[in-house]
């Protein structure tokens, strides 16, 4: 990837003040990368699942839309990303009842409950995986119960919360983009790893069932 040059980019805040990327420029991040495995196993689970017919869907995190692209009979989904490169390719898809939006989502300036509500299902691949700050995580997740209709579902990868990430935006070289600007990841706090104890303790703090299958789990609000 060459070198690493510092960049100046737009910020925001958490609910708990931690700073937070927050830069509507045309960073590159994971629109021209392979789908990964946690969203092909909740593709295929939704694909084979009877309740996907007609719902609403919150797609957190869209990466080169792999889910929106080949998701069938679905009533709309909005998808968020805070990589406007993401943003682009998603559009170029002209994909029909598919709305995308840029956000943090652990920002304290957010879509969620204004534009963003009432779904069936909400896919968040890496549920804590970049997480600022600890208050900033249940911010959201008592957001997207919020969000959920009743008997909602959020569904999240194995793998997904199994590591812990930093993004931060850099200028990077190569001989095929030159200069570009695009999100780099760096190991993050481990306590952003969810462990059983703590989807236990969720379950505890909200009126939720967790359900976990060989590849993801589910997490549905009763």
């Amino acid at each position: 990837m060459g070198f690493f040059f510092n960049l100046n980019h737009e910020k925001t805040r958490c609910i708990n003040g931690c700073e937070l990327f927050n830069d509507r420029q045309l960073f590159s991040y994971w629109e021209s990368k392979k789908v990964t495995s946690d969203e092909k196993y909740i593709l295929n689970f939704l694909q084979n699942e009877k309740y996907i017919n007609k719902k609403r869907i919150l797609h957190i995190g869209i990466g080169n839309s792999y889910i929106e692209k080949n998701l069938k009979n679905f009533n709309h989904i909005d998808g968020v990303s805070l990589s406007g490169s993401e943003i682009i390719r998603g559009r170029k898809e002209k994909l029909k009842n598919y709305k995308i939006y840029f956000l943090n989502k652990f920002s304290k300036n957010t879509l969620f409950n204004k534009k963003l509500d009432h779904y069936d299902i909400i896919i968040d691949v890496n549920l804590k995986s970049y997480a600022c700050c600890d208050i900033a995580f249940n911010h959201l997740f008592k957001q997207y119960l919020k969000m959920l209709k009743p008997k909602g579902i959020i569904l999240t990868g194995k793998k997904g919360i199994r590591w812990s990430r930093i993004i931060k935006p850099v200028l990077s070289f190569s001989f095929k983009k030159l200069l570009y600007k695009r999100l780099k990841e760096f190991d993050g706090p481990k306590a952003n790893i969810l462990t059983k104890r703590d989807l236990m303790l969720l379950t505890k703090k909200h009126n939720i069932k967790i359900t976990n299958f060989s590849d993801l789990i589910l997490i549905k609000k009763k």
